[in-house]
């Protein structure tokens, strides 16, 4: 178990450095394409991955140029991503490099301290970095929505940090003015899923906090996703009253749909296990 944390941080330590030589383009390509392959390698050969429903991810993975996809989740590890997202999508994305692979995002007093190893992996690996208790309109929030205007992917957890109870928690408004920042209506896709096991895998305790811990390896992974959420009603309403006056009331609302929307994915995906004779917590 201790080799496979040590050889996790040990691609992102030889995919960072080889990267470094590089415009930003082939630099992240290079580390994605050594990184994202062994993260694969640790969710879905070391331990026991249940997709559920990915034909929701293929389509939107296939959409239109020029449209955004933000997928939105609960977090409940410190490999949620990039470790889930590289063993879901298909591996040529990885091999692709960076072009069409996600864009992540870390709070910046975790990802992002200055000089850290850690702060080198996530630049090259395609993250962004948000403030948290900056507000909805920091810098960094514009930074991602101009991601999705690009037609770009984001991935994006709304609960804001790790929760391990088995619950889906509020969700911010972050996410909700991220949606309502999109001009056009159908220049976004909202893709939700719901997962669990990671939190086993790489439980968050005073001992175990960082990416490169000890993993439990051998642990069952389950992920369900769901289709496209229509947020269209509410973007038809900003310029109506009480939204055109009071804008981070609309964010509460779609953030509130969207959280909705995940935790009716994590009582089909409990459904699902339990039909099959398997025991999920309450």
């Amino acid at each position: 178990m201790r080799r496979a944390a040590a050889g996790v941080a040990a691609a992102g330590v030889v995919g960072t450095s080889i990267a470094s030589y590089f415009d930003d383009d082939t630099r992240r390509a290079v580390a994605i394409g050594i990184m994202g392959p062994v993260c694969r390698l640790v969710v879905r050969g070391l331990n026991h991955l249940h997709v559920h429903d990915i034909h929701h991810l293929e389509k939107s993975l296939k959409r239109p140029v020029g449209t955004g996809l933000l997928t939105i989740s609960n977090h409940i590890a410190t490999i949620d991503d990039p470790h889930l997202i590289a063993a879901v999508v298909p591996p040529r994305m990885l091999m692709r490099g960076s072009k069409e692979i996600r864009w992540g995002v870390c709070a910046a007093d975790v990802c992002f301290q200055e000089g850290s190893l850690l702060s080198k992996c996530a630049d090259a690996a395609k993250v962004l970095p948000v403030r948290r208790g900056a507000g909805v309109f920091q810098a960094e929030i514009d930074v991602i929505i101009q991601k999705l205007k690009q037609g770009d992917w984001v991935h994006y957890f709304p609960e804001g940090k790790i929760r391990q109870d088995g619950y889906v928690h509020q969700f911010r408004r972050g996410v909700g003015r991220i949606v309502a920042s999109m001009e056009k209506t159908g220049s976004l896709q909202v893709i939700p899923f719901y997962h669990i096991g990671l939190d086993r895998v790489q439980p968050t305790t005073p001992e175990s906090t960082s990416i490169f811990s000890r993993p439990n390896l051998g642990t069952h992974v389950h992920v369900i996703f769901g289709a496209p959420v229509d947020l269209t009603h509410w973007l038809a309403m900003r310029d109506h009253p009480p939204f055109d006056k009071k804008p981070m009331l609309l964010y509460e609302l779609i953030a509130a749909q969207l959280e909705e929307e995940v935790r009716s994915l994590r009582a089909e995906l409990h459904r699902r296990i339990r039909a099959k004779g398997g025991s999920v917590a309450a």
